[in-house]
């Protein structure tokens, strides 16, 4: 690997974890620097019609500010995993920007990783395709 650099982007989730488990493995046998981010989205609701139902200001900070606790938590949980399981080099990022495959194919080249490891809710049939597949559209646009 050029950059030794290794993404995991995570959302608090049991597969999440179970990625950073498995990159932190595959860091410690190639020498990298795992690299753990969540992505937290400032405004949830910008293209929908949830205004309408009372989200004021008050509700979006209050949403937003529990978003971050929630995401900083699981940084501090992943990046324990990380040592735990075997990197000896971890750095861990909470990013305010738009959820999607394409914000985590542009901070992969941000941060110069060669390598992303993502966990995968394994959704199928309907489900799948009407909440999509963040990992799948990762491995598309990548």
């Amino acid at each position: 690997m050029t950059d030794k650099n290794i993404l995991v982007p995570i959302d608090g989730s049991d597969q999440a974890l179970a990625a950073v488990r498995e990159a932190a493995i595959m860091a410690n046998a190639l020498d990298s620097k795992l690299i753990v981010i969540s992505i937290v989205e400032e405004n949830p609701f910008a293209n929908t019609d949830f205004y309408y139902f009372g989200a004021d200001a008050t509700t979006m900070k209050k949403f937003f500010d529990e978003a971050c606790g929630n995401a900083t938590k699981a940084l501090a949980d992943a990046q324990k995993l990380s040592v735990d399981s075997g990197a000896r080099e971890v750095e861990t990022k909470l990013v305010k920007a738009e959820v999607s495959a394409q914000t985590i194919v542009s901070l992969s080249e941000e941060l110069a990783a060669s390598l992303i490891v993502m966990g995968s809710h394994g959704r199928k049939g309907i489900q799948k395709l009407a909440l999509g597949s963040v990992a799948e559209e990762v491995l598309k646009l990548s």
